[in-house]
């Protein structure tokens, strides 16, 4: 993903907003109606379980869908150290701290398709669940949380990933600017990522033993947003 987007020279509209997400490539609209006919459960063994495009063959590609949403107030672990307390016992590792929120229908009037189409949303993710194979004495866990009847999904990630011997973690160089291997400002490397006063020892022991995992955010201007410590 590259670091820098360019503003676009037309005005966005919530329709054409809308439009994009229904017909660009490389992606469905999250409220498509019976996306699951598009989709297959692919079992990666150590590498991940996910999602992929059904008839991919021998080289599946990730399945990826696309929408508009709010992330909410509540709940909200995107910082990042993840609000992560050492002093918590039942927070365990900092290396295995998830950053996470919870996002629920936009409230802006201008982008009510993203409210009327959540509960299709919703639908499609419930659907999906239903393609990974479990036991039956495991209990199912869901993105999907329901609380005092307001539906949200949420939106998990992991921070950190373990280094091997093949990962390469050199910069590039692109320009006049230093970038890492994954196109982003040298802000995102772990020696160089803001945490709260707490965690910093504890990052400190993951220098050489992991990488940041970063989820790039743009702002309204199209500029990567820079992870800040809170």
């Amino acid at each position: 993903m590259s670091p820098k987007r360019k503003p676009s020279s037309a005005t966005s509209t919530p329709a054409s907003v809308l439009q994009k997400l229904q017909n660009s490539a490389g992606g469905f609209y999250a409220a498509t109606p019976r996306l699951i006919r598009h989709v297959e459960y692919f079992i990666g063994g150590q590498d991940a379980n996910i999602l992929v495009n059904k008839g991919g063959g021998l080289q599946p590609t990730e399945f990826i869908i696309r929408g508009v949403f709010e992330i909410s107030r509540n709940d909200f672990s995107f910082t990042p150290d993840g609000n992560f307390n050492p002093s918590n016992v039942f927070h365990g590792r900092f290396a295995d701290v998830k950053l996470s929120c919870q996002l629920t229908a936009a409230r802006n009037d201008s982008f009510r398709f993203s409210s009327e189409d959540f509960p299709d949303i919703l639908d499609n993710l419930a659907h999906f669940e239903g393609l990974i194979p479990r036991p039956e004495e495991y209990d199912k866990l869901s993105v999907i949380h329901n609380s005092l009847g307001q539906r949200s999904i949420k939106l998990t990630h992991s921070l950190f990933e373990a280094n091997n011997d093949q990962q390469d973690t050199a910069g590039e160089v692109y320009g006049d600017e230093n970038y890492w291997h994954d196109g982003l400002n040298p802000k995102f490397d772990i020696t160089t990522w803001p945490v709260a006063d707490r965690c910093k020892g504890h990052l400190e022991s993951l220098v050489s033993t992991h990488s940041i995992c970063p989820l790039p955010a743009y702002d309204s201007d199209h500029n990567l947003i820079l992870p800040v410590s809170v």
